[in-house]
């Protein structure tokens, strides 16, 4: 192994000071010196957050891992259960996280003599009887939020409930820096609805109980900002300046070596396997992959080295934990699903395949080694993994955190919970025409509340995520996902299939594809179909008997809105060499086969045998940022086609990096982009495309459009540092500088369309099963011809349908809606009336 750069850190002593009298008397101190030896002084930070809780106040603790925030909660909580009538509801963004934690709180109570029924624990795997169990004899109350938000708040009218919400006294937050992007724009409005029962509660049952929130989490930056967006409350924060732990000496490794694909993973299989024979140090191994971690565990082929990720039915992540809090693994091969989570003391190594996203998980990762002795934590990657994105290591490890962002104006996410809010409302006697009193809530969501209404007439662009609301929103919108649709994995015969795990359609087209050999618990298995009726959404799985590697071929289409109207916000330069703008956006992404090997299997073959091993795709709208370079260094094919890839895929690293965005959130394209005008699609090949790869977007890539100038500094500081290594060269920087300073600021006149250049056009194929609206229902009909008709002085885009009864009809390209899996988008020439299928089309885009 050859160390690039090494960064030593050295460890800390411990600051203390005096515990506030409230939480140094009676049961509570006898507790701290049996537990901790002492009683009159704590860590500073620890001393400072309980005077500001003793005060009253809503705090947020923002310090490093294993520096005792549990203990800032877990006081003052157990004085209210000494001294007063109140409950605390505490909540944990992973079932790993409140397992490993609720020991914690039990021998807590046991050791203040409190009844073994004053703590329980609420996720998914707790049945029924028990929930109500708890609600109603439990004090302290552990749940994670996606059960709070699918079975809590679905029946905030029941009194066991209202009874708990009148008498809530804390409301903890733990590890809060986790809920950003999607997961954390959700629980921000769960957060808020939550408050409304509450407040209803407390009215109702006049109990006039106070509610303190104490929120921790690991550094981030601007805590207060953080928390006051994720909970509508104000809050005060004990950062790092006031941090009082000790840490112990670490030493930070950047070693050389591939980062992606099968030579990555062998590589970190191989010094995990070196440490076998040289250390009995235990290990975590961190893989951004989900079935990447499968392979790496099934190749080192040891049972006390075992992966962990999302996906797995509850038992058998409950028994990874339980191995691993009971010290049994050697080892573990993880996704981010144990950034935060077990607090096993005894890792010592740390490897990371691949620069971390961001420096919160880099931080968050680190903080899982070394706790209880001096560690080594190791970033396995390419020689300038590091310069290539403008910083050395250290300069990596030394820089501030990035800011944690959340999204509330999201149609799609405030749409959802709208419907969840609807059903709250009615259940706590509020009327369904007026949002509920007494919280703070974005401006834009009233717009979008009012379309959630039943029975009215809404945009089109909502009829998606309705229909999977359905009749059961809490149940159907799942924190984690907006809009995407979710699948079981279910191994066996279609009568006698069995649950083992789930997965989202956008993960489920890239590892759970017709065909795939899917790994589960190191376990090859082979996928053979997908049902997507509306009372079966599943995958279905066998063993398999040869087991292969096998590679999604993946393809993907951009429609760029080109109107005035699709610009957001006015965010538009131009000029006669182009235009830089953010736009809203359609995106399809299909599977259309895999690899095995240099050999590939195409469905539109292996359908003819097996009607099961079809295309799959997902269709969203979102937004993005788009560059048209209309120079001859970059339009075009052949070089030009692979300068546009390179540059496109830069700028996501970039603003990935720079952001604190999760990689799976954003991607960006340089083919298969087609402008819309004047009712037809316009292919373009001088184009990139970075946009938001969720529903609706989020606007991640905004500031691409705000900070172009600053990303080509970073990109120039990258090429001079990293030289032929680095993601773009510098004479290609300079190119980009020169025409972005060529363009001018303005706004885009209503009426007005982007300027595109005429070429071929993007139309649904002749065959594509499709949706239009007849008598306001959508209905599914088979497209027929695609023909231009002229209406007065413009060429209208038109398809022929076959009715049902009576004959055919025509319909505009912009009234179709795709659904389904049996559609597909082709280029078509109008002058010849010829096809061509863009799965063939070899630009290197698969």
């Amino acid at each position: 192994m050859t160390v690039i750069e090494r960064v030593d850190i050295p460890g800390r002593p411990e600051r203390v000071a005096a515990t506030p009298v409230a939480f140094n008397q009676g049961t509570l101190r006898e507790w701290l010196i049996a537990k901790h030896g002492k009683a009159d002084t704590v860590w500073n930070h620890q001393a400072v957050a309980l005077q500001h809780i003793d005060n009253g106040q809503n705090i947020v603790v923002a310090t490093g891992t294993a520096s005792g925030k549990s203990l800032i909660f877990q006081l003052p909580i157990m004085r209210e259960l000494l001294e007063g009538d109140g409950v605390a509801l505490v909540i944990y963004p992973l079932k790993a996280l409140l397992a490993d934690q609720l020991s914690r709180w039990r021998q807590m109570a046991l050791e203040l003599g409190l009844p073994a029924h004053t703590v329980a624990e609420l996720h998914g795997n707790i049945r029924m009887d028990e929930r109500y169990e708890a609600l109603q004899n439990a004090r302290i109350v552990a749940i994670t939020p996606d059960l709070l938000h699918a079975w809590f708040m679905r029946q905030v009218s029941n009194p066991a409930f209202k009874h708990f919400l009148g008498k809530l006294r804390f409301l903890v937050i733990d590890e809060a820096h986790v809920y950003e992007s999607v997961f954390g724009s959700n629980v921000a409005y769960l957060m808020r609805r939550f408050m409304v029962a509450r407040n209803r509660a407390a009215k109702d049952l006049r109990t006039g109980t106070q509610l303190q929130i104490i929120a921790a989490t690991a550094t981030i930056h601007s805590p207060v900002d953080h928390m006051t967006y994720l909970t509508g409350w104000p809050f005060v924060a004990v950062d790092e300046a006031d941090d009082g732990s000790p840490s112990h000496p670490r030493t930070l490794l950047h070693i050389d070596g591939p980062d992606i694909g099968g030579p990555a993973e062998a590589m970190l299989q191989g010094i995990i396997n070196e440490m076998e024979h040289a250390t009995t140090d235990t290990f975590i191994a961190f893989h951004n992959s989900r079935q990447g971690v499968e392979r790496v565990a099934r190749v080192i082929d040891r049972d006390d080295v075992l992966p962990y990720r999302s996906g797995y039915e509850g038992h058998d992540r409950a028994e990874i934990e339980q191995k691993l809090r009971k010290g049994l693994l050697r080892g573990i091969v993880s996704t981010s699903a144990l950034e935060v989570g077990i607090d096993v003391s005894g890792f010592t190594v740390g490897l990371n395949l691949g620069v971390p996203q961001s420096k919160k998980a880099f931080r968050q990762r680190l903080g899982r080694v070394g706790r209880s002795s001096e560690g080594v934590f190791a970033v396995i990657a390419p020689r300038h993994a590091f310069t290539q994105l403008g910083s050395s290591f250290q300069e990596y490890f030394e820089g501030s955190v990035e800011q944690s962002y959340l999204y509330l104006d999201n149609r799609f996410i405030q749409f959802a919970h709208a419907r969840c809010l609807m059903d709250e409302s009615e259940q706590l006697g509020f009327s369904e025409a007026k949002m509920p009193p007494g919280v703070i809530w974005p401006d834009s969501f009233e717009k979008v509340f009012e379309l959630a209404r039943p029975g009215i007439r809404r945009p089109r662009e909502f009829e998606l995520i309705a229909q999977i609301g359905a009749d059961s929103p809490h149940f159907n919108y799942p924190l984690r996902q907006v809009g995407e649709p979710n699948y079981k994995l279910k191994e066996g015969s279609r009568s006698e299939a069995e649950n083992i795990g789930d997965i989202a359609l956008n993960q489920a087209i890239r590892e759970a594809y017709p065909g795939a050999t899917y790994l589960h618990l190191k376990r090859p298995m082979k996928v053979s179909e997908w049902k997507s009726s509306s009372f079966d959404r599943s995958i279905r799985l066998y063993d398999a008997k040869s087991p292969v590697i096998t590679q999604p071929i993946l393809h993907k289409t951009v429609n760029v809105g080109a109107s005035s109207e699709d610009v957001v916000s006015n965010r538009i330069l131009s000029g006669e060499r182009g235009l830089i703008a953010e736009v809203a956006l359609q995106v399809n992404e299909a599977v259309l086969g895999y690899k095995i090997g240099g050999t590939s299997f195409i469905y539109r073959d292996l359908r003819a045998k097996d009607p099961r091993m079809s295309k799959k795709q997902r269709e969203f709208s979102t937004t993005g940022i788009v560059l048209q370079i209309k120079e001859p260094w970059f339009s075009g094919s052949g070089q030009q086609a692979q300068l546009r890839r390179a540059v496109s895929a830069a700028l996501r690293q970039m603003i990935l990096r720079k952001k604190s965005i999760a990689p799976t959130d954003i991607d960006d394209t340089h083919s298969h982009i087609a402008f819309y005008q004047n009712g037809a699609l316009t292919r373009a090949t001088d184009t990139i495309v970075v946009y938001d790869s969720i529903y609706g977007g989020l606007r991640l890539t905004e500031a691409l459009f705000e900070d172009f100038g600053q990303v080509l500094d970073r990109l120039k500081r990258a090429a001079e540092m990293a030289g032929s290594d680095a993601l773009i060269p510098g004479d290609i920087v300079g190119k980009l500088m020169d025409w972005h300073s060529s363009l001018q600021e303005g706004t885009m006149p209503v009426g007005r369309q982007l300027p595109v250049r005429s070429g071929e056009l993007v139309v649904y194929e002749p065959g594509s099963i499709v949706s239009v609206r007849i008598n306001g229902t959508l209905v599914e009909r088979e497209l027929l011809e695609v023909k231009f008709f002229d209406i007065s002085d413009t060429k209208l885009l038109m398809y022929r349908y076959k009715n049902r009864d009576d004959g055919d009809s025509w319909v505009p390209h912009e009234q179709i809606e795709p659904t389904g899996q049996d559609w597909k988008q082709v280029f078509w020439n109008p002058t010849t009336n010829t096809f061509e299928d863009p799965e063939n089309v070899d630009d290197g885009s698969f």
